[in-house]
């Protein structure tokens, strides 16, 4: 048994109530892990509370699970445990650093000065922190049910991009036969997940027209005005780099300015160019081909990380 997950384990065996806490704008992988880590913990544990903290994914809400409202006096006296997100400051809801003792489960590379001094399971191969989730509540014979199971298999596939996103192994997809004894849907889950409207179609599509390449890179620079005008909101838009994948280039990026003129950035690449290193140039972090940064009222400087990508040379011993 891996001694880090033990003393989680432990850890949670010692308190009574329990928050569970995600990163700034939960995707798949963060709400999943949230909601399938109290779902695992109430059903093996019911004299306990067990919270799931944030504002989640709304498409899973209503068909999975909701989140919860829980006041600070509550958090004060919780164990805080962190999933997807690799320290306290980059968690959604900043009360949590009032809670009583912290433990964190996630996937991702740490920046230099973001160390995490209480008990925590880090596995950067993994391609979603649902299935080290998952694997944990397996290990420790806890209680799975549907809501349990589905949340954490929309974690998994999500962040594994429908299972083709470097990380994916043998193991995920066991991890995910193991999953779906208990009912998953995953047609319904899908629909929710992966339906386009018409309004988000037209927006890809002027993505498309209205991107760049410069040597290696595509990128997007989206202003307030390119996306609200077209009924997208920052949460939807910012979070779309992936549709610029087309475009066929080695790397390609979206930068995205929120309504304080903030510059949110996403950074993907194929297997062999690895971005992370240029995210946490600029404070950011992530995986080695999808990471993000944000760039604080500096508009400019995006010019400057599009010429640190042209710079990232082929490297296949990158893993």
């Amino acid at each position: 048994m891996n001694q880090d997950l033990e003393k989680i384990y432990q850890e949670i065996k010692a308190n009574q109530i329990i928050t569970i806490f995600g990163h700034g704008l939960p995707d798949g992988d963060c709400y999943g892990c949230q909601i399938g880590l109290r779902e695992l913990l109430r059903n093996s544990f019911p004299d306990k509370e067990v919270y799931a903290v944030g504002s989640g994914l709304p498409s899973m809400l209503k068909r999975i699970a909701p989140m919860d409202q829980v006041s600070e006096e509550k958090i004060a006296s919780s164990l805080a445990i962190l999933v997807d997100v690799s320290c306290l400051r980059r968690v959604e809801d900043q009360r949590v650093l009032k809670a009583k003792s912290f433990a964190k489960f996630d996937h991702h590379m740490f920046n230099p000065g973001e160390g995490f001094p209480f008990p925590s399971y880090v596995d950067a191969t993994k391609v979603s922190c649902a299935e080290i989730i998952a694997n944990f509540g397996f290990q420790f014979g806890l209680k799975f049910n549907r809501t349990a199971a589905e949340a954490l298999y929309v974690g998994i596939l999500t962040d594994s991009g429908h299972y083709k996103f470097f990380g994916t192994t043998q193991e995920t997809m066991h991890i995910v036969a193991e999953l779906f004894p208990y009912g998953i849907e995953p047609k319904s889950l899908m629909n929710l997940l992966f339906s386009e409207d018409a309004a988000t179609k037209a927006f890809e599509s002027w993505m498309l027209r209205h991107a760049e390449i410069e040597g290696q890179v595509a990128y997007l620079f989206l202003n307030p005005n390119d996306y609200l005008k077209k009924h997208m909101p920052y949460e939807k838009a910012s979070n779309m780099v992936n549709v610029l994948e087309s475009l066929g280039t080695n790397i390609f990026c979206l930068f995205t300015v929120d309504d304080h003129n903030d510059v949110r950035g996403e950074l993907r690449s194929k297997i062999g160019y690895p971005v992370q290193p240029i995210a946490m140039k600029y404070g950011g972090g992530g995986h080695l081909y999808a990471a993000g940064l944000t760039l604080h009222n500096q508009k400019p400087y995006y010019q400057s990380v599009i010429s640190d990508l042209n710079a990232v040379q082929y490297a296949p011993e990158v893993r």
